[in-house]
């Protein structure tokens, strides 16, 4: 039984990991312009994850789901267009 709790940890924390990826390219590609395709793939395998882990518990999903929100949420909030450009 032992080797399966640490089995199961060593699950989340490879799914905490790749999610904390997720948001680290999410946050590139919104602040800095670079990695927009890799971030948006990443997002994509996140929420297929997230549906897997779901599915199969939800409390081993949740975290992902959390991630999942974020960095969508990261990548695709409309930006505050700048007004010290234009003058009318």
């Amino acid at each position: 039984m032992e080797s399966l709790a640490i089995l199961v940890t060593f699950m989340l924390l490879a799914e905490v990991l790749f999610a904390l990826a997720v948001i680290i390219f999410a946050i590139l590609a919104r602040f800095r312009g670079r990695f927009r395709r890799t971030a948006l793939v990443l997002i994509v395998l996140l929420s297929i994850e997230t549906a897997w882990a779901l599915w199969t518990l939800p409390a081993f999903g949740f975290p992902s789901l959390v991630a999942f929100v974020l960095s969508a949420g990261i990548f695709w909030w409309p930006q505050k267009r700048s007004t010290t450009g234009r003058r009318s």
